[in-house]
């Protein structure tokens, strides 16, 4: 298997929700991959056929995998921790590198004890807290929550919906807890590449995604879109090989 220690900084991760996304962004020049599954949810957990097809690329490329029960908000029940549990035991036994999980209160807090045990769960592989980061009330207390816990890397936009607008939280955060990667996201592209590079983010987390237009007779999908635009219903992202490799020639640049 690939060791994750030969991945030399910047860094490019970029998000994949089919095998063809992954073999775009290794053709591409990507770095690390993130596989998820529900692209319209924000990521969930792939299943185990996806899985089995994605583990014949770890030779390739250090792949994490989305650990997400559902969409929605991140305050799980007993049951859906179980189910997270098992997903990530699963996840490792196939020889993944990490799992890109986590688990809030109520209140906006991190759920140490959910996420104590998803970390046991993953012992061995990277554990990456996902963007749930952004929704937590207090981020400097929520990463030393999640560094006492043992999370590998902290996904994060600085609790903005772009990064440009939530660089300063995430340097922030990466110069008081050292021990912690962080990943920047939210609208990370070729154009803001350098600037995010010159400010000291060395992680980058990208869609690198283009609309990819379905081929099915439009005029027979009409109950799925209801009131709005079939097409555009119709419609999911795809990564775009080109965007991923200009983006990495951007990125080569800064090293």
């Amino acid at each position: 298997m690939l060791n994750n220690s030969v991945v030399s900084f910047p860094l490019l991760e970029v998000c994949c929700y089919s095998v063809a996304d992954i073999e775009k962004a290794i053709a591409g020049g990507a770095h690390r991959i993130e596989f998820c599954a529900g692209q319209s949810d924000g990521g969930t957990t792939p299943s185990y056929g996806a899985l089995l097809q994605v583990q014949h690329y770890l030779t390739q490329i250090p792949i994490v995998v989305m650990v997400r029960p559902r969409g929605g908000d991140f305050c799980y029940q007993p049951q859906e921790l179980m189910q997270m549990e098992s997903d990530i035991l699963l996840i490792k036994e196939l020889g993944f590198h990490g799992v890109v999980s986590g688990a809030l209160n109520p209140d906006a807090s991190v759920d140490v004890s959910a996420c104590q045990r998803l970390a046991k769960a993953a012992q061995g592989i990277d554990f990456v807290f996902h963007r749930a980061f952004d929704c937590v009330a207090e981020p400097s207390f929520s990463a030393k929550c999640l560094a006492d816990i043992g999370v590998t890397r902290i996904l994060s936009s600085g609790q903005q919906d772009k990064i440009e607008q939530g660089v300063e939280l995430v340097l922030a955060l990466q110069q008081q807890f050292p021990q912690l990667e962080w990943l920047a996201a939210g609208g990370v592209r070729a154009h803001n590449i350098g600037e995010l590079l010159e400010r000291g983010i060395q992680q980058l987390h990208s869609a690198a995604a283009e609309d990819l237009p379905s081929v099915f007779a439009t005029q027979y999908a009409k109950a799925m879109a209801s009131a709005k635009d079939v097409s555009s219903e119709l419609t999911r992202q795809t990564v775009s090989q080109s965007l991923v490799q200009l983006m990495v020639k951007q990125m080569e640049r800064g090293r």
